[in-house]
């Protein structure tokens, strides 16, 4: 453990990743690719004599797309990296000196869309007339360096959950194209390109200015566009599943409904297909033409897609279970073949933990036993918060939290096992006790008042 091990309080690592995650895979996908690309294809069928229209539709579109992208999606990005590169410093850095160019590529990548992109908003009023046809290829310019981006992306976070033969083989081949990466790009073009046609048949049905003829052709094009981009996601979302390990999938439920809703087998099927469902709908109302239709179902289709993408990113951070790579680093970050020497040999961890810092107002034993508990606790479970370890553990007596490190591993399949010697189990035990014993003072008081 060369790094510091950074954890955000109450809040939790977890949650805050998958916050700025979330919204950015929206913007990257649902702005920066679908939505583009319906921006271009409305431009370049103006070019193509098909109707000023469809260029007015354009550039009411593109202002806005410009703005978020190149400062919301832009910051998120930078955001994943600067959350990860601190909570995550290990994985990241295991990961880096694996896929180096991959992601070197991706950044020109990522660059070459900027430019492309604040090139065809700038140019707009010189070429839309002039040079439409140049205007269109600038676009198209802009749409394949976005794919192009999230195919070389989709292959690093495939490895993450479907790394195949790699931890034995160790070729770059074998980790990159994995089992999930050709389903995994489908899927994000796919769901990328349904969110953009959505949100463009949203903008037209409640924005666009246009003649009522006008306006039906903007929507029928919106609606084709998003019924034909869902059976590209669903077939892909099927393929990609079905390449992860059944040990995996068989708690995908509990990684959506933790356990308040694992009684309720049936719901999450049930509430997807309805999901879709109302995607469907929405894009027959568009292809219908009919506004008030559209206006109607656009909104919670929106709101639909965005709950079936903080799934798809929940599902595929969770199953992966104990592991950040499986078979080979542990989700603490702590690779495998070196827990297993040290569980082998009973050596202890904290020599091991360069980061600790001796100074400081607390006691050395509890200093020691809260950086035991960030490096193989803290990716998971806050002191006190959001999957706080005090409550989990609230009314557990010492012996019953010692007995329950000893087999973290086998109370749950997604849980690490402690690594340390039995005196830092010791150590993390009373902490752990300390903490919960704590937490069911404070609760005392509120329980009988209830």
């Amino acid at each position: 453990m060369n790094f510091p091990i950074l954890h955000i309080p109450v809040v939790g690592d977890g949650m805050v990743i998958a916050l700025d995650a979330v919204l950015h895979v929206c913007i990257s996908h649902g702005l920066a690719i679908g939505l583009m690309t319906m921006i271009v294809i409305f431009q370049t069928l103006a070019w193509r004599g098909k109707g000023q229209f469809w260029a007015s539709a354009a550039r009411s579109l593109l202002g806005p797309l410009v703005v978020v992208t190149t400062s919301v999606g832009a910051v998120t990005g930078v955001g994943i990296w600067f959350l990860t590169g601190s909570l995550a410093p290990e994985g990241i850095g295991a990961l880096i000196h694996l896929f180096f160019w991959p992601w070197f590529i991706e950044w020109f990548a990522f660059t070459a869309e900027v430019i492309l992109l604040l090139c065809y908003y700038y140019l707009w009023n010189r070429l839309i007339t002039e040079k439409p046809g140049v205007l269109a290829a600038i676009g198209w310019g802009y749409v394949a360096a976005s794919v192009f981006s999230g195919i070389l992306i989709s292959g690093i976070l495939g490895f993450m959950l479907t790394p195949q033969g790699w931890p034995w083989g160790r070729t770059f081949a074998e980790a990159y194209f994995n089992p999930t990466f050709v389903p995994q790009c489908f899927l994000r073009l796919g769901g990328g390109m349904a969110i953009g046609a959505l949100l463009a048949l949203a903008w037209t049905a409640w924005r666009f200015k246009a003649p009522a003829e006008q306006r039906g052709r903007v929507l029928r094009l919106c609606g084709l566009a998003l019924l034909f981009s869902l059976p590209i996601t669903a077939a892909a979302s099927y393929i990609y599943f079905s390449r992860v390990p059944q040990t995996y999938l068989t708690h995908w439920k509990f990684a959506v409904a933790t356990s308040y809703m694992t009684q309720l087998p049936d719901f999450l099927p049930a509430a997807n297909t309805a999901a879709v469902l109302v995607l469907v709908l929405a894009g027959l109302a568009a292809l219908a033409r009919s506004p008030w239709a559209s206006r109607l179902l656009c909104i919670p289709a929106l709101l639909l897609s965005l709950c079936m993408v903080m799934e798809f990113e929940r599902v595929r951070e969770f199953i992966r279970g104990p592991y950040l790579v499986p078979g080979y680093m542990q989700a603490n970050q702590i690779p495998l073949v070196e827990a297993q020497a040290l569980a082998a040999t009973g050596q202890p961890l904290l020599p091991r933990l360069h980061w600790i810092n001796s100074s400081g107002t607390l006691p050395p034993a509890r200093q020691a036993a809260r950086a035991l508990f960030a490096a193989n606790c803290g990716v998971c479970h806050t002191e006190s918060g959001i999957n706080g370890i005090d409550q989990r553990l609230a009314g557990r007596s010492a012996d019953g939290i010692d007995a329950m490190l000893g087999i973290t591993e086998r109370l749950a399949p997604y849980m690490t096992p402690f690594v340390g010697s039995e005196q830092e189990r010791a150590l993390l035990t009373e902490y752990l006790f300390q903490l919960s014993s704590d937490y069911a003072r404070r609760a005392a008081p509120a329980a009988r008042e209830k």
